[in-house]
């Protein structure tokens, strides 16, 4: 009756097209899955172009934390004060393993035995910091007016030595501007302390030892360096990398697991310990890793031909992709094993597959024990100029799929929250907040669901135009306003949203319910527990149209077991207002509104809380609470379907049905009695029936066709199983999509998990971590 779903995830080529200076350049993929669809006209020496810089940076639980905790991170976290540790805190909320390269092993942290803060990892928030790609890809950077001359830190001179001229401006001198920016504009001090370059900084030749060295110049790798100057990089970058490192800043290097690179420079297949151990020498902090490979289907001698002709490839890597990353990762820890700097992991491998493909879910699981953070799907949509208004295409609204927007690229990521974890962590890519062409308003939505995932916050945007230096000296033609640059500043600097970010427990945010599936219309929630007992609140509206203001319902945001007299606080956390009142209620069942109000919404526009409960002086512990989904089509504009139960009523069946934040869309998922709960009939629980069907029964703690357990590919299992390995059930029946048919109306039954597979009509994006 069920058939297992067949892989579908592809690895294609980072080019459709290759180009030649006077073509129109494609904003190639940089994850290698194909090409982004932006286009612009090149012409000559690419000398007005603008250019990219790509910055990396490096960074936790489910149900809360002992507000006692410290945090060494950037931003200090809130603090609640003597908070009592919540008992559902005392399950796991990591399910990766502790890093092994380098940090000493932990025990796999909870709020119990850590006090709050995990340690061990080399990221135990997610990383902050400047990238290159979507902003400046590998284009020509122009020197600015208004950058001060770098001076010499600890006797370094690193910009290639260069006469601080227009001519003589290097892609190195660029990025340390850039990292004089950042300091000088305050970012630093925020946070933001990873200066990483992407593609295209390598030569595209290896030294006589088969070393990769710095580029001579910046270029794309299958473009003739005849007719281009800019410089690129030293060929030893030793010196570039100290600059930095006593600027205070950590730098971050690109490279790829095949044998070239996604825009045809060398890559690091079957060259793995050569390259850790010139990455471990120059002393880099981070180290990128990309899909590309050679592309039988598209490369010819032709691509190569800047290349020495004995180090052209000629065949794709014979090795599978899990075992190049691998290969990658020993080497880095090898080349690392006497030194005091560690080289954090981000691997691209999971964009290389679609998240209705088994694989993408079997390369998920994998790729936890190589590295501290993973992209996971495509490339936010690049940096483009408008040809007529010559100002920045808005990101934002660009759709699904590669160069997808702010939002699609939200929701690929959201639906990933299970895997989030302290030194884990989702990239859902870079952070277009400054010169790229959104609204004031979109920048803060941006920054708040990125901050509400716990994800890396990679800035790519000319930090050059934040410093007080150029407001005072602006270039002519700037194609931003000073005005919305300051107030972009301040955006990114904001210490309150920051801080959920960094938030110590490592917790992935999850939606809590969506008024409407569509990338374009309704509001989300989306929630994300905090330390101290705490819960951060995004309500974004996704409309062209302001919304009305909307009420928050704090059971729905996990806080439920509301009791006796209650003291309710809130934050705004843009406009800094806190809100207490007290109340006195009955339970959940109260008829008395337990909500918080905001403020109209503009369009694409959100707010954003920091929200807590105690009730008779006991902190109000926040449960995993939320909508649960399936995701039909990776393009898809109308996002995901939702479990529903057919009526809140005893004996209720489930199915498929359009996302509306509905009563029979939202559950409360139960760790400590493994229980499925509907929100609004607490006292009904999904049972796995007998029949291969599934419904809504009393909830019984006797009864195990009740017992739930939700596993990080997804599945939910009908048995009690508990650990730090809850990675796939190995048996028992799981939550089941009839026939594979993702039609509202499909009913939800029980049927023999197909974990062995990663079957994808039984993965499901739910609240909360695995448990």
């Amino acid at each position: 009756m069920f058939t297992q779903m067949v892989a579908v995830g592809r690895m294609a080529s980072a080019f459709l097209k290759y180009p030649t200076q006077g073509d129109n350049l494609h904003t190639h993929r940089r994850d290698g899955r194909g090409l982004s669809g932006g286009k612009m006209t090149i012409k000559g020496p690419l000398s007005a172009m603008p250019m990219l810089i790509f910055l990396a940076a490096c960074g936790g639980g489910d149900d809360g934390g002992n507000t006692n905790s410290t945090f060494a991170g950037p931003v200090q976290s809130a603090s609640n004060g003597g908070a009592t540790t919540p008992a559902e805190s005392k399950t796991s909320v990591v399910v990766s393993q502790p890093d092994t390269r380098g940090a000493p092993p932990v025990t796999p942290a909870t709020t119990e035995n850590t006090g709050g803060k995990v340690s061990g990892f080399l990221a135990p928030t997610p990383p902050m910091g400047f990238t290159t790609w979507s902003r400046f890809k590998c284009s020509r950077q122009s020197k600015l007016g208004s950058s001060p001359k770098l001076q010499p830190v600890n006797g370094i001179n690193a910009p290639l030595n260069d006469d601080n001229s227009a001519a003589s401006y290097s892609f190195q001198h660029f990025m340390l501007d850039q990292a004089q920016a950042i300091k000088d504009s305050g970012l630093q001090a925020a946070g933001y302390t990873y200066i990483n370059v992407d593609d295209c900084w390598m030569d595209q030749a290896r030294d006589a030892q088969g070393n990769l060295q710095g580029g001579r110049l910046w270029i794309y790798g299958n473009w003739d360096p005849k007719n281009l100057t800019q410089k690129g990089f030293d060929r030893d970058l030793s010196s570039y990398v100290s600059y930095l490192h006593g600027m205070g800043f950590k730098a971050g290097l690109y490279s790829s697991s095949g044998y070239r690179t996604c825009q045809i420079f060398p890559a690091s297949a079957e060259h793995e310990t050569v390259d850790a151990e010139a990455f471990a020498r120059w002393k880099i902090d981070y180290l990128k890793y990309d899909n590309c490979d050679y592309d039988k289907q598209r490369d010819t001698k032709d691509t190569y031909q800047y290349w020495p002709a004995d180090q052209r490839p000629t065949k794709p890597s014979d090795h599978t992709k899990e075992q190049l990353f691998t290969r990658m990762s020993l080497a880095l820890r090898n080349a690392t094993t006497n030194s005091d700097t560690k080289i954090l992991f981000e691997e691209s491998a999971p964009a290389g597959f679609l998240p209705q493909s088994s694989e993408f879910y079997n390369t998920m699981e994998w790729v936890r024990s190589l590295g501290e953070l993973w992209r996971i799907g495509g490339d936010i949509k690049n940096y483009e100029l408008d040809a007529n208004t010559k100002k920045p295409v808005n990101p934002w609204v660009s759709e699904g799929g590669y160069a997808a927007g702010v939002y699609p690229s939200f929701y690929s990521t959201v639906a990933l929250s299970r895997y989030v974890a302290p030194g884990r962590w989702n990239d859902a890519d870079q952070v277009l907040i400054g010169d790229n062409g959104m609204t004031n308003e979109e920048e803060r939505s941006q920054l708040s669901l990125w901050s509400i995932l716990g994800a890396p916050l990679f800035l790519t945007t000319d930090v050059r135009r934040f410093t007080q230096n150029h407001a005072s000296n602006p270039e002519a033609n700037e194609p931003v306003d000073m005005a919305h640059l300051a107030e972009s500043l301040k955006i990114l600097t904001n210490k309150d949203v920051i801080s959920v970010d960094q938030d110590p427990i490592g917790a992935g945010g999850y939606i809590a319910w969506q008024t409407d599936a569509s990338f374009s219309e309704g509001i989300d929630v989306i929630t994300k527990p905090l330390s101290g007992d705490r819960v951060a609140v995004v309500v974004l509206n996704k409309s062209d149209t302001s919304a009305q203001t909307q009420t928050v319902s704090l059971p729905r945001i996990g806080l439920s077991s509301l009791h006796g007299t209650c003291s309710i606080e809130a934050k705004n956390l843009w406009t800094g207002k806190v809100t207490t009142r007290k109340i006195s209620v009955g339970g959940i069942q109260s008829s008395e509104p337990h909500s918080v109000q905001t403020d109209a919404i503009p369009a694409h526009g959100s707010a954003m809380y920091v929200v807590s409960a105690t009730c008779d002086g006991e902190n109000v512990r926040v449960l995993p609470t939320g909508q649960i989904y399936a995701r039909p089509d990776n393009n898809s504009k109308t996002g995901g379907l939702c479990l529903t139960a057919d009526n809140s009523g005893l004996g209720s069946k489930l199915h498929l049905a359009k996302c509306t934040g509905a009563d029979e869309q939202v559950w409360q998922r139960d760790k400590t009695a493994h229980r499925l709960r509907l929100l609004a009939k607490p006292d009904l629980c999904v049972a796995f029936n007998t029949n291969g069907t599934a419904g809504l029964n009393t909830c019984s703690d006797s009864d195990q066709t009740q017992n739930i357990t939700y596993y990080l590919n997804g599945m939910f299992a009908n048995h009690v199983a508990a650990g730090d390995d809850l990675k796939r059930p190995d048996a028992s029946n799981c939550l089941d999509i009839t026939m594979h048919t993702y039609n509202a109306g499909t009913i939800v039954g029980s049927y023999k998990c197909g974990s062995s597979s990663n079957q994808v009509n039984q993965i499901w994006s739910g609240p909360g971590t695995p448990g």
